[in-house]
């Protein structure tokens, strides 16, 4: 399924998307719009699979598809629905379902935004802070159409029918009315709406149907991009951009809890985030609040317990997550991004990476990944890791996407090394980008 045109195509510049510095001569402008065009249309559709990772410190793939089962069953079959254990990654649970025609549109209304909306047709329910509006007449156990705000103009309690620009994705029963979601002195929590059918046709999966800690909905690059980093018990390893904590709760299964895991964040509620995560999934982590770009100091002396800045040479691993464009989330409703906040995500990641590099062990392991599309931000980070420091690409164990794209300073067997997700992957999840590392002196 296709969504309207956004800002995303008006505001975007395609050569600017796959440009890499003073090096864009190996592609011509058409074979980039031609891409580009490919791209921007996959990353307006809803994917068609859904992936869990199990926690395997507090449950095991066959117990958590044994319940994921019994809860497909009772799920109405408006579409197709199957579930199995990933060949490839022994901890992940995959979905794959078709589009579903909805069944009816309701008087009463729901409206959220656009974020809200993607987890939504991913397969979760709608929790309270992601309800901008819900008309006066709502109250607990009504049907209602859910709808999202395109353009971001619906104002936040809004209680009449919303006239802007909007997509009708779903059904749901009411949960939590008005009255308990505004007001001055309210900071709801829990299920607001819970969704009954989506156009995507995926399943919702509920949050009691498992114990907590035991898995979770995550996107199935981001479950390959730890497999990358390959952690083992017993190493010290280092996750530079923590927060929510998904990718560093996986470090720590992998690691068996048996080692040194340590996680770094820079804002204050995301820390608090990131520790309450950890905790119930039962990972052993040291997380500390800094700014990863700051946390290497050559004089340091600083053992890991005491937190940052490191010495040289500290870590076994190294996961670099980086902030990013976030151009590869699916789907694209609306994306206001312009051409200068793009271009400036580049110096940042290389700052990143220049003290990731630093912090590395002779012969460790650095994996660098993004949620973006952008050839500067990947390949075009790769082509100057390899030029400034004494690196070499690996291939993981965990190799399922495409190669890298042509257009950087890239050789073709460097290019088969790395892993781009999009539209010719075979996967169809969301835009993704791993390297993964080899420190040699």
């Amino acid at each position: 399924m296709l969504y309207p045109d956004s800002p995303f195509t008006e505001k975007l510049d395609t050569k600017l998307v796959y440009e890499i510095e003073n090096d864009s001569s190996h592609s011509s402008s058409v074979d980039l719009d031609s891409k580009f065009k490919e791209t921007f249309k996959w990353l307006c559709t809803i994917p068609k699979m859904s992936s869990f990772r199990v926690n395997k410190l507090k449950s095991s793939k066959e117990t958590i598809l044994e319940s994921l089962k019994l809860h497909l069953i009772s799920v109405p079959k408006k579409s197709n629905i199957c579930c199995n254990i990933s060949d490839e990654l022994d901890d992940t649970l995959i979905i794959h379902f078709t589009s579903n025609k909805l069944s009816n549109s309701y008087v009463k209304e729901v409206i959220i935004d656009t974020d809200c909306g993607a987890a939504v047709l991913r397969g979760a329910h709608i929790f309270a802070p992601g309800v901008l509006g819900m008309m006066s007449n709502c109250q607990k156990g009504d049907l209602v159409s859910i709808h999202i705000d395109l353009m971001k103009t619906c104002k936040k309690g809004l209680q009449k029918e919303f006239t802007g620009l909007k997509l009708h994705i779903g059904n749901g029963v009411v949960q939590m009315p008005r009255s308990q979601l505004y007001g001055a002195d309210l900071n709801p929590r829990g299920i607001a709406v819970e969704v009954s059918e989506t156009i995507s046709g995926c399943p919702q999966i509920s949050d009691d149907l498992f114990p907590p800690g035991t898995v979770l909905l995550q996107n199935l690059p981001s479950v390959i991009c730890v497999h990358t980093l390959d952690p083992q018990p017993n190493e010290v390893i280092l996750d530079m951009c923590a927060a929510p904590g998904h990718k560093t709760t996986h470090i720590a299964a992998l690691m068996k809890n048996q080692g040194t895991l340590i996680a770094i964040d820079k804002t204050p509620g995301k820390i608090k985030n990131l520790e309450r995560h950890c905790s119930v999934f039962d990972a052993k982590v040291q997380i500390f609040l800094a700014d990863s770009t700051k946390i290497f100091c050559s004089t340091s002396l600083n053992r890991y317990s005491e937190g940052p800045p490191f010495a040289a040479e500290s870590f076994d691993r190294i996961l670099l997550d980086a902030p990013c464009s976030a151009l590869g989330k699916r789907p694209q409703f609306r994306n206001n991004i312009t051409n200068k906040v793009l271009k400036s995500y580049v110096a940042l990641q290389k700052k990143l990476f220049s003290t990731a590099v630093n912090l590395l062990k002779l012969n460790g392991v650095l994996v660098y990944s993004t949620c973006t599309i952008t050839l500067g931000e990947n390949e075009g980070i790769v082509a100057w890791a390899l030029n400034k420091f004494d690196l070499e690409l690996v291939k993981s164990k965990a190799h399922l996407g495409s190669p890298g794209l042509q257009g950087s300073s890239l050789k073709a067997e460097e290019l088969h090394l790395i892993q781009r997700f999009g539209p010719d992957t075979g996967i169809d999840s969301i835009g993704f980008f791993i390297a993964c590392f080899r420190k040699k002196r």
